[in-house]
């Protein structure tokens, strides 16, 4: 199948998945004009300095997902479509209803085959192994990989945000739309906050504004056993922490469990929960000192305001990308996935001499 037929496949089959971005004929070739220009658009070969070059997929392309979100398995998918390569998806074990669903929109020719188990074959003939999930998961990938095969690993990341201003409306509103879809379980959702100037005041305001929000009620059937006891577990903990430490504060939905707000006054990095638990802490003197045990580990950063030095800090502290407050977890079709090319990391180059100009 051509490149505008599968472009066209997969702007019709992202139609029901309005998480999945703005899919569109036109920004899907502005995003493979932006990364690939000319070398995926046409099978001859392209002016490149003084010689030739063109782009070959690597093909098959093995995807092994995990459960946290759909999301990043129809990303990755969706580039392997988009370079025309053969695509194999290892799904998690309880499966992944949404890439069900996408694949059978796909026409048949270009569908994925999907299983729960790595099929025989599959970790041999693939030219790319795609691995989503923890530290041990890749390690066991890594042992397995070949020289001649490209591995992509995604790990868990810390994505955060970072604060200098009130909160309003639009800033509470920004972060619920950061933290609350996929009930926080993403590389891209925020786990906590540093804000400016006082920090309590801040997370007092926001609790209210998001009381007076409309909010989807967390997605209960999709938690692991235990996720409910965990969370009142973690709370518990700063209710006591409140009644005996100074400047420690909890607000919590009204006869729910759909989100905590809390208010740290450490600038050091604690264990997030997630599952909508929005953590606040004052901006420490030096944040790219107090990220640096992180550094490592950090996605997106999610800015209020945008300027120059807020994004001066992000990029010393190590951020893969930077976005306004609101912003996190909608990037665009072009975005650099963990500082990668997206598209050019499913290809090989071919380079061509002596052609002739």
């Amino acid at each position: 199948m051509g490149l505008e037929n599968r472009i066209t496949a997969i702007v019709s089959a992202a139609a029901e998945f309005s998480w999945l971005g703005d899919l569109t004929l036109k920004n899907i070739s502005r995003w493979i004009e932006l990364e690939l220009g000319e070398f995926l658009n046409s099978p001859e070969l392209q002016r490149y300095g003084n010689q030739h070059c063109l782009t070959v997929p690597l093909s098959p392309i093995l995807h092994v997902v995990s459960g946290n979100t759909p999301h990043a398995a129809l990303q990755s998918l969706i580039r392997g479509l988009i370079v025309g390569a053969t695509n194999w998806i290892k799904l998690p074990q309880e499966g992944l209803p949404e890439v069900d669903s996408f694949v059978s929109r796909l026409p048949k020719e270009i569908q994925p085959e999907l299983a729960t188990h790595l099929r025989p074959g599959w970790m041999e003939e693939a030219e790319a192994v795609v691995v989503f999930g923890s530290d041990t998961t890749f390690r066991e990938f890594s042992q397995k990989i070949l020289p001649t095969q490209r591995l992509l690993v995604h790990g868990n990341k810390i994505s955060l945000g970072l604060i200098w201003g009130r909160c309003n409306e639009q800033i509470a509103g920004g972060i619920a739309d950061d933290v609350f879809p996929f009930d926080q379980l993403g590389c891209l959702s925020p786990q906590f906050f540093y804000v400016a100037g006082d920090s309590a005041e801040f997370a007092s305001q926001l609790s209210k504004l998001l009381n007076c929000q409309r909010t989807k009620p967390r997605p209960a059937v999709k938690e692991q056993p235990g996720t409910a006891a965990a969370l009142r577990a973690f709370r518990e903990e700063w209710k006591f922490r409140a009644a005996t430490e100074d400047r420690v504060f909890i607000w919590e939905s009204p006869g729910n469990m759909d989100w905590a707000v809390i208010h740290d006054p450490d600038f050091g990095l604690v264990a997030n929960p997630l599952h909508r638990t929005i953590l606040i802490k004052p901006m420490p003197p030096d944040a790219e000192v107090a990220l640096s045990p992180i550094r490592r580990l950090i996605s997106t950063i999610g800015l209020y305001p945008v300027n120059r030095e807020s994004v001066n800090l992000g990029v010393r502290s190590g951020a893969q990308r930077l976005c306004p407050i609101g912003q996190m977890q909608n990037p665009p079709l072009s975005w650099h996935h963990d500082g990668w090319p997206a598209l050019g990391s499913f290809v090989r180059y071919v380079d061509v001499e002596g052609l002739g100009i």
